[in-house]
């Protein structure tokens, strides 16, 4: 059952983050923080702080090796000075930046975050392909430029954020600021490091959330080839997953353990294929294409309009004639399943009419110029 959108505010932020002031709004904080304990000792005294790191906080700016540094104020101070709802309006409209204790901050933030598919998408690819650790600056690495588009533009329901991508190996990694990702792991009370379950609150988010969740998702952990799946290591987390996916009406097998990896997979049944599509779908081009694909494949199957066998086996001659192709290539473009299509390679192979070769996981056939003939 879903509910009114949720939304979160600077008070329900984590106390490690650090806060710049307009100087209007720190004049006004600090002038009435002073009146109200009759100066700085016996309110640095209330803090638990010394009058040093108070003047520190109040001049807004620390020294180190004769060098004059911007001193943000911690949270947990603020939280702890507030007792009325005007100096949280006072504090709330004058905050400029936001960051940890060092690394790059949130400009101009929106310190009311509520509930949206941006929000859950953030989330489930900071649970899929993202890495969000205690220390080092967060990323999301993603092949597809398209998907890493998308997340920069979805971290600004944050405020301004700037972000900036590194290739260490092969794939690309979109860095962003930490204070993005110590919000959503304290408020939603998850890891992104070898994560075990998913937010509670996107069970009764609505349908329009839980769609971006899971279509983040997939477009990391998924795949659409023999079937439409996600496999990931953790089996509670698919357990939870599956359960998601029930709730728009979506049947899926249940969830199993392969027998090579420590992964657990979970399968779309096939006549739903189409309900995932426009409940779900991929962002993911190449995910996106194969389950149009798909689609097409399986209005052929299910309304039985069965080929002739030398038709078929004829058309992946000249499929393969043009170029050697993989077994999903082949599928898709003669629009097969793959069960209905491998019987006709193995006869094709058998015959000598056809090769295989394997690179890795990846199997290519190709003519045998050897023996192939004009007619099968």
């Amino acid at each position: 059952m879903t509910r009114k959108p949720k939304t979160w505010t600077i008070w329900d932020f984590p106390d490690k983050l650090y806060i710049l002031f307009n100087k209007k709004a720190h004049k006004e904080f600090f002038n009435y923080m002073f009146n109200k304990f009759g100066g700085k000792r016996p309110y640095a005294r209330f803090l638990g702080i010394s009058q040093m790191h108070l003047k520190q906080y109040w001049s807004s700016y620390s020294k180190k090796g004769g060098k004059k540094y911007i001193q943000y104020i911690q949270l947990k101070i603020l939280k702890k000075s507030c007792t009325s709802r005007k100096l949280e309006k006072v504090i709330e409209q004058g905050i400029v930046k936001i960051r940890v204790r060092a690394g790059k901050p949130i400009t101009n933030p929106k310190l009311r975050i509520k509930e949206s598919p941006e929000l859950y998408r953030i989330v489930a690819h900071l649970i899929g392909d993202g890495f969000a650790g205690d220390i080092k600056v967060p990323y999301y690495s993603n092949t597809y430029k398209e998907l890493r588009y998308q997340f920069k533009k979805d971290l600004q329901i944050f405020g301004k954020i700037k972000t900036y991508e590194r290739t260490p190996n092969t794939v690309t990694c979109l860095m962003f600021p930490k204070p993005i990702s110590d919000i959503l792991r304290h408020i939603f009370k998850i890891e992104f490091i070898r994560p075990t379950k998913l937010p509670k609150e996107i069970f009764s988010a609505s349908d329009k959330c839980k769609g971006a969740f899971l279509q983040a998702l997939f477009d990391d952990e998924g795949c659409i080839s023999t079937s439409l799946a996600l496999a990931m290591s953790n089996q509670n987390l698919v357990n939870e997953i599956k359960y998601l996916i029930e709730s728009l009406g979506i049947k899926t097998n249940g969830v199993y353990k392969s027998r090579t990896q420590n992964m657990f997979t979970l399968q779309i049944k096939r006549p739903y294929y189409h309900i995932f599509m426009s409940r779900i779908g991929f962002l993911h081009p190449s995910k996106s294409k194969n389950l149009g694909l798909a689609l097409k494949t399986n209005e052929r199957y299910f309304t039985k309009r069965a080929r002739p066998l030398e038709e078929s086996r004829s058309d992946i001659i000249k499929i393969l004639r043009t170029k050697p192709s993989s077994t999903l290539d082949l599928a898709n473009k003669l629009l097969f399943t793959m069960p209905g299509l491998y019987p006709h390679l193995r006869y094709l192979e058998r015959k000598g009419k056809i090769i295989r070769t394997r690179d890795q996981n990846r199997i290519t056939w190709g003519i045998n110029h050897g023996r192939i003939q004009e007619q099968i």
